[in-house]
């Protein structure tokens, strides 16, 4: 779930190296970095405003210390992770990036931010399995809290099924993870965080 910052809040949000920090609202906000410099007072230096709408800021090679604020009389929402993307407070409208994209081949793996994406296509020369990401690398890209979920789709564009499998460690499938063999068919997830580094993806259709 996102985090929210109440009308006219601010919060600091230590953004983890290699990562990047997604902000949105239907207002107004001011998102700064905190700069530190040895024998000096920290400086703090305006990155941008994000105004009704999200902006992704990073990624940060060495991590970053953001300040998000509200200045624009609605609440803020804001995620943190390799590829974040805000969800909740997104209510009247629905927001779709180009379909994350599974290249064909022997050893096929999602990564966390294919699922984050919300679609996911492939096109299989024969039947293929698509390995989960790990609970791990789903914590890395992601700030979920314990039973925070997501809804996504994987669509096969060959006539040749592909069929969702467990991770390597850390994140299951319950229920039947294939769609059918023809092309155009898809097939719904649910992925839900249960613990730290685990999760468990239900099919749903």
């Amino acid at each position: 779930m996102s985090n929210i910052i109440a009308t006219n809040g601010r919060a600091t949000v230590v953004v983890p190296a290699a990562d990047s920090i997604a902000v949105y609202t239907q207002g107004q906000a001011q998102v700064s970095r905190v700069l530190s410099f040895p024998n000096y007072p920290d400086s703090v230096s305006l990155l941008g405003t994000v105004t009704n709408g999200q902006t992704v800021f990073g990624s940060y090679t060495d991590g970053a210390t953001i300040i998000v604020e509200s200045v624009g009389g609605l609440p803020v929402y804001y995620e943190v992770g390799t590829t974040p993307q805000v969800q909740q407070g997104r209510l009247d409208i629905q927001v779709q990036a180009t379909p994350a994209v599974v290249a064909d081949g022997g050893a096929m793996t999602f990564t966390a931010a294919n699922l984050l994406n919300g679609l996911v296509t492939a096109t299989p020369t024969t039947g293929r399995n698509i390995a989960l990401p790990t609970g791990a690398n789903m914590d890395l890209a992601s700030e979920f809290a314990i039973d925070d979920s997501i809804d996504w789709s994987l669509i096969t564009l060959a006539a040749f099924a592909l069929t969702v499998t467990n991770a390597a460690s850390g994140h299951t499938l319950v229920g039947s993870g294939a769609t059918a063999a023809t092309s155009g068919s898809a097939a719904r997830f649910r992925t839900r965080k249960t613990a730290a580094n685990t999760f468990v993806t239900y099919r749903l259709a």
